[in-house]
């Protein structure tokens, strides 16, 4: 297993577009972590769009990503989330036989080689051809009962699995109010700019869904003022 530590994931400034949210140190940080681990390098909703065209599993745009799909800020776009549902991992692991996974999960990286079966703690797979070329998505392993989705944190919080998502020009997003409850919790300077400027460009049942989700897990967090 390899230790893992970095703040997030950023590709060289030269490359970024949009806001840029790094602070000097987490920049640090990050040329630390690619000289160690390998290089993001992160593909656009309509790359993964078309990287997953057929996918016999449904899947969604995460993150910033999702943030911008959405409506809300253009910023920039350090790696590319994509959702996908821990009962299709077989199903998953089929699609990418021709790429390296690698289970990240509590500050480690291992190698998920063909035969292994995934461990019970990791939620993410990590996505690469090889060694020698760069990290291109991040899987997040999404948790279901019964056809709902589940709040990792708190498995009170849930909603059908035919409404978590939104498709604008042919991609697959993650609902804003999912995305904004995945950050709030983070407490984090960017988060509360992608919560601003989603904000306003939010559908009433995501409005109401988002409130009554804080409600459960974090009855004073600021951003429940904004939505009532």
């Amino acid at each position: 297993m390899c230790a893992l530590r970095r703040p997030g994931r950023a590709q060289p400034r030269s490359k970024l577009a949009g806001v840029d949210d790094w602070s000097d140190a987490e920049r640090q940080e990050e040329e630390r972590f690619q000289a160690l681990y390998g290089r993001w390098e992160a593909p656009s909703p309509a790359e993964v769009r078309g990287l997953l065209a057929g996918a016999p599993f449904p899947w969604w745009v995460a993150g910033g990503w999702a943030v911008e799909g959405a409506g809300g800020r253009r910023r920039t776009h350090s790696d590319t989330d994509v959702a996908v549902l821990r009962d299709d991992v077989d199903a998953v692991r089929e699609w990418f036989s021709g790429y390296h996974l690698w289970e990240a999960h509590s500050g480690t990286l291992r190698p998920l080689v063909p035969g292994d079966e995934l461990r019970e703690g990791p939620e993410q797979l990590w996505v690469r051809r090889a060694a020698t070329q760069p990290w291109v998505l991040d899987l997040v392993l999404t948790p279901t009962e019964n056809g709902e989705w589940l709040y990792k944190r708190d498995h009170r919080v849930r909603r059908p699995v035919g409404e978590i998502g939104i498709t604008v020009d042919g991609v697959h997003y993650l609902r804003p109010s999912i995305i904004l409850l995945y950050k709030a919790r983070l407490k984090r300077a960017k988060d509360d700019a992608d919560f601003a400027s989603l904000r306003p460009v939010l559908p009433e049942d995501d409005v109401a869904w988002l409130d009554e989700a804080l409600a459960l897990v974090a009855p004073e967090h600021p951003w429940r003022e904004a939505l009532r």
